[in-house]
């Protein structure tokens, strides 16, 4: 495939409409794949309040950058103070290199496309900027990050796909740039400007994105991180957070569409709803999507090491469980509730540490759009730092003859979902919304289904999955 190199920079003109409260100068995101504190064993039935890290074929976290306490110079002279960043937060690098699984990238090639949209931006091709990339740099499972310094202050981030590009990474890039796109044009939702783009590895050997840079921090990562508050959102800035965000998921699932699957932006200037990359659609309706995940759902673990890893009274039962639960799902799947749309937009790693924030714990920006898609009702989730483990696949026994949970921290995030519920019915109300947000969240059937079919796909977690379906 060819691309055309003569539309992939006149990116600007999708984000003139752009209600955020972010300057267009100041805004950048990074995919940065961290091995996060909270991490849950995929082979374990645990029950902790944490959000399991993503399986290795994930597309890793985004966090945000800070700044490097040392001097780079540009060819024709020193970088200003102001343009230095700090690094302190990430485990930044500088010996590119010596890093074997880097391929090959033309950084020539990379800065004149970022000199030529700065000069289309500013209409001025006479004297085009200087633009430098910095010997750092940052690395996730599937991508790499380089920062862009321009000598006018201005700073970018190119997030370079360290793999051979496929159909399934370019419809993944493409669509999470109209994505993007819609959220700005339709919503208040902050969220990161796309400066330019190439779906293809011809032009500087890789597909790659180039963002705006924002100058905060992961709510994950303020306030010294997890090795400080364990990921825990601070108690003082709690409600305002939560608030914040349910208004921020009410206003997201208000993006609506027909059909199931990806967004796409089609020549016309309309939004559409592509398939989805391994499971296909566009579906149009819920028991079509589910089905079609069943027919494609594959447990990441074989059956030797999930053995190896559960006493042997337990293990039959939850093997059985597991190899059957797709073809019941399937079964079960016609008679689900809101079966037909328009459905909802949802962001596939709603996380806090894709929260970027300021000092006061405001909200700056939502990124790690990679992903995002129309999905049922059913599948819609709380907020992953509300995450649980669905009881009916659980151990019984961390919970009384009530199906109360007996872990003081699950109790309390119990507590904290009833609390953002009403948070989610009060921002429906303030925005003339409907209340199908907060019915699904409230409904534990709907949530138990959501999050365990995450579970079963993404992270591996063994557990009941039948006992599941027998509870609906």
């Amino acid at each position: 495939m060819v691309c055309d190199a003569t539309r992939r920079w006149d990116i600007p003109a999708l984000t003139l409409s752009r209600p955020s409260r972010i300057s267009s100068s100041s805004s950048a995101w990074l995919k940065v794949n961290m091995q996060s504190a909270d991490s849950l064993d995929a082979t374990r039935l645990v029950s902790d309040g944490a959000k399991p890290a993503r399986s290795a074929a994930g597309f890793g976290r985004l966090t945000i950058l800070d700044c490097p306490s040392t001097r780079q110079t540009f060819k024709n002279g020193p970088i200003r103070q102001s343009l230095l960043l700090p690094m302190d937060r990430l485990n930044w690098k500088s010996d590119i290199g010596q890093e074997p699984s880097i391929p090959h990238i033309d950084w020539d090639a990379l800065k004149q496309y970022a000199i030529s949209i700065k000069c289309a931006q500013s209409q001025n091709t006479a004297h085009p900027p200087k633009c430098e990339i910095p010997p750092i740099y940052s690395m996730g499972g599937v991508h790499l990050v380089r920062l862009l310094v321009f000598e006018d202050d201005t700073k970018w981030v190119a997030r370079i796909q360290l793999h051979q590009e496929t159909q399934y990474s370019k419809s993944l890039l493409l669509s999470e740039k109209d994505t993007l796109s819609i959220v700005q044009e339709q919503t208040d939702i902050p969220v990161p400007r796309v400066i330019g783009y190439d779906e293809c590895q011809e032009r500087i050997g890789r597909a790659f994105m180039i963002m705006d840079f924002i100058p905060g921090s992961t709510a994950m990562n303020a306030f010294g991180g997890p090795q400080i508050h364990g990921g825990e959102i601070p108690l003082h800035h709690k409600a305002k957070f939560h608030s914040d965000i349910a208004h921020i998921q009410a206003t997201m699932t208000s993006i609506r569409f027909p059909k199931i699957g990806m967004i796409t932006l089609r020549a016309n200037g309309s939004y559409d709803i592509d398939p989805i990359p391994g499971l296909g659609g566009p579906f149009e309706t819920a028991q079509d999507y589910f089905m079609a995940w069943a027919d494609n759902a594959k447990f990441p673990m074989g059956e030797t090491t999930i053995r190896s890893q559960l006493p042997s009274h337990m293990a039959d039962e939850i093997i059985l469980s597991i190899q059957e639960f797709p073809f019941r799902l399937k079964d079960a799947a016609r008679a689900l509730p809101l079966s037909k749309g328009p459905f909802p937009l949802h962001h596939p790693d709603f996380y806090h540490s894709n929260v970027i924030i300021d000092d006061a714990y405001n909200i700056l920006s939502i990124i790690d759009w990679e992903g995002a898609l129309t999905v049922p009702w059913e599948a819609v989730e709380f907020p992953a730092f509300l995450y649980t483990v669905p009881p009916p696949i659980d151990l019984p026994s961390k919970y009384d003859c009530d199906g109360y949970p007996l872990n003081p921290v699950i109790q309390n995030r119990w507590e904290e979902r009833q609390d953002y519920i009403q948070s989610v019915k009060k921002a429906e109300r303030q925005r003339g919304l409907g209340c199908e947000l907060s019915t699904v969240l409230a409904s534990p059937k709907i949530q138990n289904l959501a999050t365990s079919i995450r579970l079963y796909s993404e992270d591996g977690k063994v557990g009941y999955y039948c006992r599941l379906l027998d509870t609906c």
